[in-house]
């Protein structure tokens, strides 16, 4: 019996891996931290191997925890960039297309400048220096494979920004957040839809230049910013019964283990030239919103 090949999806019980098996429907297969331990490379390619005929294969698996990876470095590296390498190589001697999300860490500060994709990265964290090394791998991994920078991803899901700001108004006077922290909140479900289409898509994929394509929400904003919209949208759906006013204060009142990029926002030109532009923050923002609310 002929088995019709699938999508692939690591991580599939993230934000992004998630929303990318929602959207594939029967066309994808997920595999999760329970079904292989991805920094063991025979439990990842036997998992891989037993997923099925494949047609594609979309690396949304990643150690997130910035301030962790500070203390956990191999591990960040481990996931972040050893793994992805090996996912690449795996799809690469398949001649199957590959999609790899990095992030906007692999950049230092950058004022008012927009970073594009061709430009030289430095990163401030173990993180993003996971992030980078990831890149790299999947580079040599694979020569078609596509790596999508993203930033501030959000979703329906409980572990998001979204999610921690509605449940620090809640119950709080106030709230102190970072002004100085300006970047693209990017809804999961967009990002998602936008890569399935890039897998799906040869002649999308080769108009990808540098094989590097930085996605991202429609608005550049202020981490405070973004808070004060996430609860107003909480008043208006009647998830907080009041608002909650946001207090700015600078990242070195609120210290950390990692340093994080200020004002770092990714340059989406490309991917509007390409017809990949995402949806817009109040579209998206009232169904997360929502989602936090159930």
């Amino acid at each position: 019996m002929n088995v019709t090949p699938r999508t692939i999806v690591l991580g599939a019980n993230g934000q992004v891996g998630s929303s990318l098996i929602r959207q594939l429907g029967p066309t994808g297969v997920g595999i999760t931290r329970n079904d292989a331990d991805v920094t063991d490379r025979a439990a990842l390619y036997r998992a891989l191997d037993q997923s099925g005929p494949a047609a594609a294969l979309i690396n949304a698996a990643a150690y997130t925890d910035v301030e962790r990876a500070e203390s956990e470095r191999d591990l960040a590296f481990a996931v972040n960039a050893h793994a992805a390498g090996w996912a690449a190589v795996w799809a690469g001697e398949r001649n199957i297309p590959f999609v790899h999300f990095s992030t906007e860490y692999v950049f230092p500060d950058a004022n008012e400048h927009l970073w594009r994709e061709d430009e030289a990265t430095n990163p401030l964290n173990a993180y993003g220096e996971s992030k980078l090394a990831g890149e790299r791998s999947v580079r040599n991994g694979h020569a078609e494979g596509v790596i999508i920078r993203t930033s501030w991803i959000y979703s329906e899901q409980p572990n998001n920004f979204v999610r921690k700001v509605l449940t620090r108004a809640s119950s709080a006077e106030s709230l102190s957040v970072v002004a100085d922290q300006v970047g693209r909140p990017t809804f999961a479900p967009d990002l998602a839809n936008a890569a399935v289409r890039i897998v799906q898509d040869a002649g999308l994929r080769s108009r990808i230049q540098g094989r590097t394509l930085h996605l991202g929400g429609e608005t550049a904003m202020r981490r405070s910013d973004f808070a004060r919209a996430i609860i107003d949208v909480g008043v208006a759906e009647g998830v907080l019964s009041r608002a909650v006013p946001v207090v700015d204060i600078t990242s070195d009142q609120y210290p950390m283990a990692a340093r994080r990029p200020l004002h770092c926002i990714l340059d989406i030109a490309q991917a509007e030239s390409l017809g990949l532009q995402l949806g817009r923050l109040e579209d998206s923002l009232p169904i997360a919103v929502r989602a936090a609310g159930q």
